[in-house]
């Protein structure tokens, strides 16, 4: 059963991604309608944001509360609404508030289901769990496109977005039909006993264990470059490489199915580790502390090659290496506090949503500090990156001992 409920993670995931990036395909029809300019557009963009990260760090913990697998049918149904609800959109601040209140109810999403998901697989078996999951969000991002594009010029954009919401719908049934199967499952049975409120003594000597806060910094550099890789690699493929758009797409899209075929090898192959040494050090820090370190090398690279062929396999590398972090970092910090494994993994998001949110800008000030020289504005947004890597794999593989927490962490916390 632990694959099936598997398997709708992966899809509650990639529809995620679709619920995501659906207002990129529908830009031009929407800012026509709404006689948006360029300025209108970038705050449309900005407003999913501003209450994701606080929504994630909320919602990770309430699901401890509640539940995981309630909290995730919560969220299924809240996308409907918001989705079906596309008709009201007539105007920008509709249209903000709609991506605002979007990105409110999806910012739980990751740190739950990761949650969800280390109740349902034992520590021997998560490395490939995690992994299917995130490659969601990849997978998502390689079938959605051609398909929505497709249904906004045909449908347009309102029954579009309303459409995502049936899904979302589906899904959720499909999910309620799937827990009455399981309802004595540990992911439905919340045992308040255990789930105590947080108090900043039980929180504090979790923080300050170099296997969270170094995790975190990981992870941090790990969504740096994800968010580089999503607004900023598009144009530099065409205007520094002078791609056209088509080879540009190919070359983005076959990085991706590249990186999460790869992902899904080192993640097993690390679950294969733990079970052999039943080391988290061996099987997590090493695997994917090496793999940032081999990521930020091939990122090193890429401006001093021009070959095509070069800077495609040091993109799969560098995916790859972002991607293995994203499974290996929540396993870490559940490790640390599991029955709070909410708690963590929304500190997680909310870590690495402030890199999505702060890589964007810091790289748009390097390109345009380097004025007509837009290679070498790239260029020192690469440098940036790949000292985030360097620095922070060398320090995770140096300091990070999940198998041994500092001293000061309560007795009740330590074990798994």
């Amino acid at each position: 059963m632990r694959w099936i409920v598997l398997a709708l993670m992966f899809f509650a995931y990639v529809i995620n991604y679709a619920d995501k990036a659906i207002i990129g395909y529908a830009a031009d029809p929407l800012m026509k309608e709404l006689g948006l300019n360029s300025a209108q557009w970038g705050m449309v963009g900005s407003s999913f944001y501003w209450l994701f990260a606080i929504a994630a760090l909320l919602g990770g913990t309430w699901s401890d509360r509640i539940g995981t697998s309630k909290m995730i049918v919560v969220l299924l149904l809240a996308w409907t609404v918001l989705q079906s609800g596309s008709y009201a959109i007539m105007t920008l601040p509709m249209l903000i508030l709609y991506r605002l209140l979007l990105g409110a109810l999806e910012g739980p999403f990751g740190p739950v289901v990761m949650s969800h998901a280390a109740k349902w697989f034992p520590p021997e078996k998560r490395g490939i769990a995690f992994a299917v999951i995130v490659s969601g969000a990849s997978v998502g991002g390689i079938i959605s496109a051609p398909i929505l594009v497709a249904m906004i010029e045909k449908y347009g954009w309102r029954l579009t977005f309303a459409l995502l919401g049936v899904v979302s719908l589906v899904l959720a049934f499909v999910w309620l039909f799937v827990d009455r199967k399981n309802k004595n499952h540990p992911s439905n049975q919340i045992a308040l006993s255990k789930v105590k409120k947080l108090r900043w003594a039980d929180i504090s000597p979790v923080l300050r264990n170099p296997a969270c806060f170094l995790t975190l910094a990981l992870a941090f550099s790990a969504f740096w470059l994800s968010t580089w890789l999503l607004i900023w690699l598009p144009l530099y493929l065409t205007k520094v490489l002078h791609l056209e758009p088509m080879i540009m797409a190919y070359a983005v899209a076959g990085s991706g199915v590249a990186a999460t075929v790869m992902v899904l090898v080192l993640s097993s192959f690390s679950d294969h580790l733990y079970k052999m040494s039943k080391s988290d050090f061996k099987s997590r820090v090493l695997v994917s502390g090496i793999v940032t370190l081999i990521g930020g090398f091939s990122l090193a690279f890429m401006p001093v090659f021009d070959s095509f062929i070069w800077i495609f396999v040091a993109l799969c590398l560098a995916k790859t290496s972002s991607y293995s972090i994203a499974t290996v970092g929540p396993q870490i910090l559940i490790k640390l506090m599991p029955e709070r494994a909410g708690f963590m993994t929304s500190i997680y998001s909310f870590i690495t949503n402030i890199a999505s949110i702060v890589a964007p800008v810091i790289t748009g000030i390097l390109v345009q500090a380097a004025g007509n020289n837009f290679v070498l504005g790239f260029h020192y947004s690469f440098y940036v990156i790949v000292g985030l890597f360097l620095v922070t794999g060398i320090l995770f593989l140096v300091f990070v001992r999940p198998d041994q927490p500092s001293k000061d962490i309560p007795l009740q916390v330590k074990s798994v």
